[in-house]
């Protein structure tokens, strides 16, 4: 993905700044696997260290960045937490309560936050589900419809509400319902968050883009993906939310991320013709949540502009797949939605 813009480096700058944490657990696991491999000098050892290697290259990709905090301070969380963590989808609905403390009839209703787990997000594979958070890819089976609509997301640690980020709230919608976890990278979180301080700012809000390639490698065009959207309606539901958390809840150990739609409708993801190439990348979602007041021009700004806006970035390149139903080890989980 050639471009000018700062995303074209975004990963390659991720991964300097966030990789400290996950490259001292590369070398913790390198370091037993090679005592280990050293050890029995059998090619079984030899075989494990190298699956240790790419387990932890791959799980470390999921790496995210923390921006926005005091003093311009940047942390990071490694991969092995991000992976981990447990997915929601929050909806407000409505509740009627038809008596009054005196036992009369009236017809006030309040409205109540309930969210609902993504399958697999942070649970064990053992389920059959594979875990459909990503960073970088959002996956699209050649055999199935793909929906979205944006989302503020809110991750909490411990129980606390900790960081904010834009959300792309993915879906296949079906005739057993919605689909969200359809398979790998198909649920993503943005790579670069921000503190709660940045999001609850006047003018911070989300905005949405497509980035194409053009007629030249090298020519990259933006289009609007979802209006400019600020998130007060969603902040509030977020506060709601907080005041009718259960103490047993599970929020309040590890850690989560809720998705807050900032609208209720889903909108098909623009599908092109399909070629013979079934891995094509075929376009760019970049989700931005600013207090800029013109992110397309953040487009075209590098890296550390991004870092020092306290922007935060969800990104990630759409890519055609194989059909799920040709898939000769899908699992159980998956076959109502691929075979029916």
């Amino acid at each position: 993905w050639p471009t000018s813009s700062s995303f074209s480096e975004g990963r390659d700058h991720q991964a300097k700044v966030v990789g400290r944490v996950d490259f001292v657990e590369v070398k913790v696991v390198l370091a037993l696997g090679m005592a280990l491999a050293f050890h029995s000098k059998t090619m079984a050892a030899y075989g494990l260290l190298l699956l240790i290697t790419m387990l932890i290259s791959s799980i470390s990709a999921f790496s995210i960045k923390i921006v926005g905090l005091p003093g311009g301070k940047v942390e990071s969380l490694p991969g092995m937490y991000v992976n981990s963590f447990r997915r929601w989808i929050a909806e407000e609905e409505e509740q009627s309560n038809n008596n009054d403390d005196n036992g009369e009839m009236n017809s006030c209703a309040s409205n109540t936050i309930k969210i609902e787990p993504i399958a697999g997000a942070g649970i064990s594979i053992d389920e059959g589900w594979v875990n459909p958070t990503s960073t970088s890819d959002l996956f699209w089976p050649l055999d199935v419809k793909l929906q979205a609509r944006p989302a503020l997301n809110v991750m909490f640690k411990q129980g606390v509400l900790s960081y904010a980020s834009p959300g792309l709230d993915v879906r296949v919608p079906h005739n057993d319902g919605s689909w969200r976890n359809y398979g790998m990278n198909s649920q993503p979180i943005a790579r670069q968050w921000t503190s709660l301080e940045i999001a609850m700012e006047q003018m911070f809000q989300i905005e949405s883009f497509i980035l194409h390639k053009e007629s030249t490698a090298d020519d990259i065009k933006h289009t609007t993906l979802f209006d400019s959207m600020d998130i007060k309606n969603a902040m509030r539901k977020v506060a709601t939310f907080i005041g009718e958390i259960d103490p047993l809840s599970p929020l309040n150990s590890g850690f989560h991320i809720v998705s807050f739609p900032l609208i209720d409708r889903f909108s098909d993801l623009p599908c092109p013709e399909l070629t013979e190439d079934e891995n094509e990348e075929i376009y760019k979602i970049v989700m931005l949540g600013t207090s800029e007041p013109f992110g397309s021009k953040l487009l075209d700004m590098d890296e550390d502009i991004l870092t020092m806006s306290s922007t935060s970035a969800l990104e990630v390149v759409v890519a055609r797949t194989v059909k799920g139903k040709d898939s000769e080890y899908l699992p159980e989980p998956y076959k109502p939605l691929y075979i029916g």
